[in-house]
């Protein structure tokens, strides 16, 4: 009997800090920190754009503000000027040292994971639909520890700041969160894959004028600070070159759509941007692509609007109508809507390269959690993406396997996200 009690104490024990949000958090922190450790003093840094960075950077500080005389080892500028001021600091900090610049990485993984899984928290407390003790998921992902901690790509940063922004709107300090939202795109436009999401919420609770003024004055602003010195000496070559929307793609790699067909090039006809002629490069791919996720980010919000609680107040063109009939997003709501936005835009975008894993990794229980998907298939999605984002095969790329499996994890959840959900978040 006293061994059965001792038993069942140690089990209620163990359950209890399983469902404990603060306990679970600590330990996916220190084990993030522990692992990141070991990585970084075992595995060996492999530079690829690191010092491309840094001598676009020193370019900047030596005077230069034409956008398109800005070039490093890898090829010219094409981030926006947040970019280049970020990597002014981390080489200031890290005195040319590329160990201490991993270190520094190291440390915005970790801030990272903690601002996600306080966003979980936020999401799911309520509800108690999704069990602290997965926030284990968030630490499965191979590629996002190298991302940051052996690639040292732009990618993390700018994934913290957009993960940082969605914590600020989730606790309801909107001036805040802007900022933050626009820093993340000042670093990479990739972070405006948030911005239907981020309208929506603004102009349910400011309507659209109130909207519109938060963002110019606090996202505009921003992105005009942080690019003066470029917009002050060629407006339209720092805007071609920083937000290049029609920028090409190598199909080598493509980890989303490696199966679409593509002509490899001549060796001496090769760039920088494209390495084939045919479907994937061309301008028919991408023209549906953007149609895509114009389309499902449309179908998103209105069955969100619709069916979200909202007492049958119609969905997107009631909004666009009269926005502020709906009121403030419901806080449990507010990732959700802000993550499943830029899921989509990742599933439509026409080529995704390793490093991009982090714009949506781990959000991806969240998101899954927020549907009707059995939660071992949730698992196994989240399994099943991951393994898609590392190499198949001897090449260190993607194989068309692991893109067609990309692609039909992607179609699963898009379809899991518009379709009725029965497991809402309440």
């Amino acid at each position: 009997m006293a061994v059965a009690a001792g038993r069942h104490a140690i089990a209620t024990r163990i359950g209890g800090a399983a469902r404990s949000w603060p306990l679970c958090t600590l330990a996916l922190v220190l084990g993030e920190a522990a692992l990141l450790y070991v990585i970084i003093s075992t595995v060996a840094y492999t530079e690829i754009d690191y010092a491309t960075y840094l001598a676009q950077k020193n370019a900047v500080l030596a005077g230069e503000r034409d956008y398109s005389k800005i070039h490093g080892p890898q090829g010219p500028l094409v981030y926006p000027a947040g970019h280049v001021w970020l990597y002014a600091v981390i080489d200031s900090i890290c005195q040319g040292s590329v160990e201490a610049a991993q270190r520094l990485f190291a440390v915005m993984y970790v801030l990272d994971v903690y601002v996600v899984a306080r966003i979980y928290r936020a999401t799911f407390l309520p509800s108690r639909t999704f069990p602290p003790v997965l926030l284990a998921l968030l630490a499965l992902s191979k590629r996002a520890h190298s991302v940051f901690a052996l690639r040292l790509f732009n990618d993390g940063p700018c994934a913290l700041l957009s993960h940082a922004a969605v914590l600020l709107f989730v606790q309801s300090r909107d001036a805040a969160a802007c900022v933050v939202y626009s820093l993340a795109c000042s670093v990479k436009m990739s972070a405006l894959l948030y911005a239907p999401a981020v309208y929506v919420l603004l102009a349910a609770k400011k309507g659209h004028t109130g909207a519109v003024t938060t963002i110019l004055g606090c996202c505009a602003s921003v992105q005009l600070l942080v690019g003066l010195p470029f917009l002050a000496h060629d407006p339209i070559n720092y805007m071609k070159n920083a937000f290049d929307f029609g920028r090409g793609f190598k199909h080598q790699w493509s980890v989303n759509f490696k199966w679409i067909p593509c002509e490899p090039r001549p060796p001496q006809l090769i760039t920088p941007l494209r390495d084939c002629d045919g479907p994937f490069a061309s301008s028919y791919f991408k023209a549906c692509t953007l149609a895509l996720h114009l389309t499902l980010l449309a179908l998103y919000v209105d069955r969100s609007l619709r069916r979200r609680n909202f007492r049958g107040r119609g969905g997107l063109i009631a909004f666009v109508q009269a926005p502020r009939k709906y009121g403030a997003i419901p806080v449990d709501r507010i990732a959700p809507l802000l993550f499943a936005c830029n899921f989509i835009g990742v599933a439509c975008a026409r080529s995704l390269h390793f490093q991009f894993v982090v714009w949506y990794g781990n959000t991806l229980p969240l998101l899954l959690w927020t549907t009707a998907v059995p939660r071992f298939l949730c698992v196994a999605l989240v399994v099943a993406v991951e393994a898609c984002w590392n190499p198949w095969g001897l090449n260190e790329s993607s194989s068309v396997e692991s893109s067609l499996l990309l692609t039909a994890a992607h179609l699963i959840l898009v379809a899991a996200l518009l379709a009725d959900s029965k497991r809402k978040v309440r």
